[in-house]
C-alpha cells in the first residue's frame, strides 16, 4: 500500500507538463543598469535612453520582430506585439544613472527580452535576451541581469 501511494505521488509530481513550474514569483528578476556619462551619444551630446523590458513565454516572436524591417521600432512601443509576451515595461534612463529595478516574474515567463532605443538603432547593439535559469528540480530560479549602457550599445556585465 505504501509503495503504491509513493508511486502515485512520484508520478503525479513528475507528470503534467510542468504547468505549475512557471508561476508568478515576486521579486524573481533583478535588473541593474549602469549608464555611461555619454549615454546614447548623438551629435556629440548624451541623451536619455528608452528601454523596453519584456517577459516572454518563448523567444520566437521576439526574435522574428528583431529581424523584421521596422521590428525594433515596434518593440520600442513596449506593447504586447505577440501572444508570447506576458508583460512589458518601459523605462527611461539618464546619463550617469544607476538603477536597480526589482521585478516580479509573470506566470509563464521563461525569457527576458530587452530593447534599447539608441539613436544608432541596430539589433546587435540594442537587443539582449536572457533565459530564466532552472534549479536541479526544474523549477525557475531568480535571475539577476546587469547591463552597462554606453554611447551606442548595451553590454551584459558578467560577475
Amino acid at each position: 500500500m505504501f509503495l503504491a501511494t509513493l508511486a502515485v505521488a512520484a508520478t503525479s509530481c513528475c507528470m503534467g507538463g510542468g504547468k505549475g513550474e512557471w508561476q508568478y514569483q515576486k521579486n524573481a528578476i533583478a535588473l541593474e543598469f549602469s549608464c555611461d556619462s555619454k549615454l546614447n551619444l548623438y551629435q556629440e551630446k548624451p541623451h536619455s535612453l528608452l528601454l523596453c523590458v519584456y517577459h516572454l513565454k518563448d523567444l520566437n516572436g521576439f526574435n522574428q520582430m528583431v529581424d523584421q524591417k521596422g521590428g525594433l521600432a515596434v518593440l520600442l512601443e513596449c506593447g504586447r506585439f505577440d501572444p508570447s509576451v506576458t508583460y512589458s515595461r518601459r523605462l527611461v534612463l539618464q546619463p550617469k544613472q544607476k538603477l536597480e529595478e526589482p521585478m516580479d516574474r509573470t506566470e509563464g515567463a521563461k525569457y527576458i527580452g530587452i530593447v534599447a532605443g539608441y539613436y544608432d538603432l541596430r539589433k546587435e547593439n540594442s537587443t539582449r535576451t536572457f533565459q530564466i535559469p532552472l534549479s536541479l528540480l526544474n523549477n525557475p530560479k531568480k535571475i539577476r541581469i546587469k547591463l552597462s549602457l554606453g554611447r551606442s550599445e548595451m553590454q551584459e556585465v558578467k560577475e
